[in-house]
């Protein structure tokens, strides 16, 4: 019999919100992942300095090259970022800031999950344009949108509602494949 290769996924969340329906619905995503995905979440957002491509020699920041060996101890990434003034929070831009001259960045696979129920549709343009700019492979058939009612879901409520459960099952199953991981 043979073993399944098993994946591991970071799972970055775009909001600095201490209940933040972006990070609820990766937490449940760790809980649904099917055996051959492992989904570790990301939690250093915060304390990441500002983007400086002065400070982009040796040494790292501490904090950004943890997160530079976080990215590149993952076989993919899977994004849940909200939208802030039809864009991308700036936080979470800093975060990509840093990974530009990540060197293991480039065809880095990276699915976009979607946790607003009125679509944030400018904040995933944004992603999409700024992730193909760094050659990130954006997996497509693997993104997709998981409607929540935003401010205050946590992880329970996400795992309680059938709707949005059955659709981060569907687009676990698609990030899965995608890796060659089903």
């Amino acid at each position: 019999m043979t073993v399944a290769a098993r994946h591991r996924v970071l799972c970055l969340a775009g909001s600095l919100r201490a209940v933040s329906a972006n990070r609820a619905v990766l937490e449940a995503a760790r809980e649904l992942a099917p055996a051959s995905l492992e989904l570790v979440l990301y939690d250093g957002l915060a304390a990441l300095p500002w983007f400086n491509p002065d400070d982009e020699r040796d040494p790292l920041p501490p904090t950004v090259a943890r997160l530079r060996a976080a990215v590149d101890g993952s076989d993919a990434l899977l994004i849940a970022c909200p939208e802030y003034a039809h864009g991308v929070p700036g936080a979470f831009k800093n975060l990509l800031d840093w990974l530009v001259g990540c060197p293991r960045f480039p065809g880095k696979p990276v699915a976009l999950l979607n946790a607003s129920a009125r679509g944030s549709h400018h904040a995933q343009d944004a992603l999409r344009e700024i992730l193909r700019t760094m050659s990130a492979e954006l997996l497509d058939a693997a993104s997709g949108t998981v409607p929540l009612p935003g401010a205050g879901c946590d992880r329970a409520s996400v795992l309680a509602q059938p709707q949005p459960r059955g659709e981060l099952e569907a687009l676990l199953k698609r990030l899965a494949r995608a890796l060659g991981s089903d």
